[in-house]
């Protein structure tokens, strides 16, 4: 009998390992309170992760982020946050702006925040929030909103490999150092409008399915769509490439539209492909005009 116990348990422990521990979402947020790490690996999140249970808050009084007639709170996450291979059953709330009490609430991340190949399955909403430190979300999948519009991040970010399935929204937000978006998948619109790009910006055999838009997309370094896949309309009106931009063997299914864009040397457009209808009108290479430079330049 002893021998076929210690059999069994031999069989049902590597079973064991690769069970997902469930954990609640409010131990995640005792634990910050409490200044702790939230470091998790291998484990499936129950309800929402909601930054406004966070004790160390302050009202707001920054007019750039306040809504008229709104009162503003900023929730201070002073702890760091990993977490590796996880399933988030609810959202993660990080922003609300509560039209009920006209109340806006913000969460601010003053330590590292690593998610690694993790799941979100309901909204991903970090509007307005500060990175301080590192940020990285790589190999993560998105399966609700992921609104990161108006963040800001302090260090290189990496979005490589991710999966969003409903809007991205980034509208606005700031990229100080290098941003790798490279291998991901955007199945609904890819908003990039008005985004700062401070250092190279990666976006290497990205699909996008729908609407990718990049009108007036702030890019100081070189950017990078080597091999992209847009498979509807491709927005990149008034945008500007100051340090060079590679579309090499990129494929355009639908409408292109680089109306007034201006491109700076180097311009990587071998194998490119417009299937759809273009737009270059008013569009600049080195300040002369497209079509004349490309031909001068065959």
């Amino acid at each position: 009998m002893r021998n076929l116990i210690v059999s069994i348990v031999f069989v049902l422990c590597p079973l064991l390992g690769f069970m997902q521990v469930t954990v609640d979402a409010n131990e995640i947020i005792s634990k910050l309170n409490k200044g702790e790490a939230a470091h998790y690996e291998n484990v499936t999140i129950t309800g929402d992760v909601d930054f406004r249970l966070i004790e160390d808050r302050e009202e707001e009084k920054d007019m750039e982020v306040m809504f008229k007639d709104n009162e503003t709170y900023k929730y201070h996450v002073n702890a760091p946050l990993k977490f590796t291979n996880c399933t988030f059953k609810g959202k993660f709330i990080a922003y609300l702006n509560d039209d009920d009490e006209d109340i806006l609430h913000i969460a601010m991340f003053h330590e590292d925040v690593m998610f690694e190949k993790c799941t979100f399955q309901e909204d991903f909403l970090v509007k307005y929030s500060d990175f301080d430190k590192n940020a990285d979300f790589a190999s993560c999948t998105f399966n609700n909103d992921a609104l990161f519009k108006y963040s800001k991040f302090n260090s290189a970010v990496d979005f490589s490999n991710c999966v969003f399935e409903d809007d991205a929204n980034f509208k606005y937000t700031k990229f100080p150092l290098d941003a790798k978006f490279n291998n991901s998948m955007f199945r609904e619109e890819a908003n990039f409008k008005y985004t700062e790009f401070e250092g190279e910006a990666g976006f290497v055999k990205c699909e996008f399915r729908d609407l990718a838009y990049f009108k007036y997309a702030d890019f100081d370094e070189y950017v990078d769509f080597t091999e992209a896949k847009f498979d509807s309309d491709a927005i990149f009106k008034y945008t500007k490439f100051p340090q060079g931009v590679s579309f090499e063997n990129a494929y355009f299914d639908d409408y292109a539209d680089f109306k007034y864009a201006k491109f700076y040397d180097p311009v990587k457009l071998n194998n490119v492909t417009f299937d759809g209808e273009t737009s270059f009108k008013y569009t600049q290479i080195e300040g002369k005009e497209f079509v004349t430079y490309l031909l001068n330049n065959n």
